[in-house]
């Protein structure tokens, strides 16, 4: 399930062209297929993640997969854009569901002893939803009808969710808490949806419209951390911030994503319009990250299980820094394999980094609070995944504007050397953020003692 939802979230994007000619759709209006899904991901998370705190997180995660199935069997029989954008709604809100508590459900299963081997597997499932969406969706796309990547779904929905009757534990008793907080629940909603409608849609240009949409969301989650602050029974435990390890962990945690956002959206480009690869050759060279990180992630869980959480966290924010640096100052005209063997530094850094990070996070709050904090998770992975794309896109051009003298939205304006400087100090930033990472995550270490 966890690589199902991830996997939707980017496994629409290679299919849009062809959906957008069948679907007789703008190519704005397309957009939504994808952006949609994300935004409902991202303004429901946290009420699922307090949801399954109180009434049952294996019970949420089951109806959330449930939803999800019956999501992807709707997208799949539509036949217009809106009833397809609905149905992918549909879709997000079931995936919120079961991603606001899937590492809830790993952490209450596991002793402390394995429980970073087995967020290590979660992680990696994550990585791999993330990543491998353009190579499978483009097989897809390629043999059968672009409803595939949808119906592909509702078969192995369909034997998870009974799989999941017979072998997920069953839901302890709730917390003290038996209320939602209604009036949390319509600030946090709203502001998350402007927020990230506004990062999203940044990336293809800045206007007066998505600056004020910005500030109107930012305004309204000031409203909403004011009334949790009052609340009796809030949707967010605001305490939990004040664990200067656990804030840390999540703020590393959105700089590795940040970049994992940017160079993941930046490299097609630079594979395909800088070195010249055909797409198929470029998605295949992108496949090494995924199973990069697979490779590493369940290793590096189990040795935090044994040394810890910091020491791998730090070595691996260290280690794709390098990567990342490495990778974006790489000539154009430098041999594929190479250019392979900078991506996969850069995953076996993410691997090393992802599961210790997740372990420590959900290790750190009580038994009563793991859909919380399984949700702030979810929350801060795709925060920084659009943090990344708005910023990665910005520095990309916005160097390239730079250099030119004049605005610059494309490789085709820009031309080829203007275009490597400006991949090169973009991927120099994201690097810089995942050395501050590492120097946080030592800090953090140093006072949780």
């Amino acid at each position: 399930m966890t690589f199902m939802s991830t996997l939707d979230s980017s496994i629409v994007n290679i299919a849009l062209p062809v959906m957008q000619r069948e679907l007789a759709a703008t190519a704005a209006g397309i957009q939504w297929v994808s952006t949609v899904y994300l935004l409902v991901c991202c303004a429901t998370v946290l009420i699922f993640g307090r949801m399954g705190d109180t009434f049952g997180k294996v019970r949420l995660f089951q109806a959330g997969m449930a939803l999800f199935t019956v999501g992807s069997a709707l997208c799949g029989l539509s036949t217009t854009l809106p009833a397809l954008v609905a149905a992918r709604v549909v879709q997000g809100i079931g995936a919120a569901s079961a991603m606001a508590n899937n590492m809830g459900i790993v952490t209450e299963a596991f002793p402390a002893d394995q429980r970073g081997r087995a967020l290590g597997i979660v992680s990696t499932f994550v990585s791999l939803g993330m990543m491998c969406g353009p190579t499978i969706g483009g097989v897809l796309v390629a043999v059968f009808p672009w409803e595939s990547i949808f119906l592909i779904n509702v078969p192995i929905g369909a034997v998870a969710f009974a799989v999941g009757l017979k072998t997920l534990p069953r839901d302890v008793a709730a917390g003290e808490c038996n209320h939602i907080d209604i009036a949390g629940a319509a600030l946090v909603v709203p502001a998350i949806l402007l927020l990230f409608c506004s990062l999203t849609f940044m990336a293809q240009g800045v206007t007066p419209m998505l600056v004020g949409m910005f500030i109107v969301g930012a305004v309204l989650f000031a409203a909403f951390v004011a009334v949790e602050r009052r609340a009796a029974q809030p949707l967010v435990q605001l305490d939990a911030f004040r664990n200067i390890p656990f804030s840390v962990n999540l703020v590393t945690m959105l700089t590795c994503f940040a970049a994992v956002g940017a160079t993941e959206y930046l490299l097609p480009f630079f594979l395909q319009d800088a070195c010249g690869f055909p797409s198929g050759v470029a998605g295949l060279a992108l496949t090494a990250i995924p199973f990069g990180m697979a490779a590493v992630g369940p290793v590096s869980g189990a040795l935090s299980d044994r040394i810890g959480s910091a020491l791998p966290c730090c070595v691996g924010l260290v280690i794709y820094a390098v990567g990342i640096a490495c990778t974006g100052y790489l000539p154009m005209t430098a041999p594929l394999a190479v250019i392979v063997g900078g991506m996969l530094v850069m995953a076996v850094g993410t691997g090393l980094f992802q599961s210790p990070n997740n372990s420590f996070a959900m290790g750190s709050v009580g038994r009563e609070h793991l859909g919380f904090a399984g949700s702030v998770v979810s929350l801060v992975r795709y925060l920084g995944m659009s943090v990344g794309v708005t910023g990665g896109t910005a520095l990309l051009y916005g160097h390239m504007s730079a250099l030119a003298g004049r605005p610059i939205a494309s490789y085709a304006q820009g031309g080829a050397e203007p275009f490597g400087q400006g991949f090169a100090f973009a991927f120099s930033v994201f690097a810089a953020l995942s050395l501050a990472g590492a120097v946080l995550t030592v800090l953090a270490a140093r006072v949780g003692k």
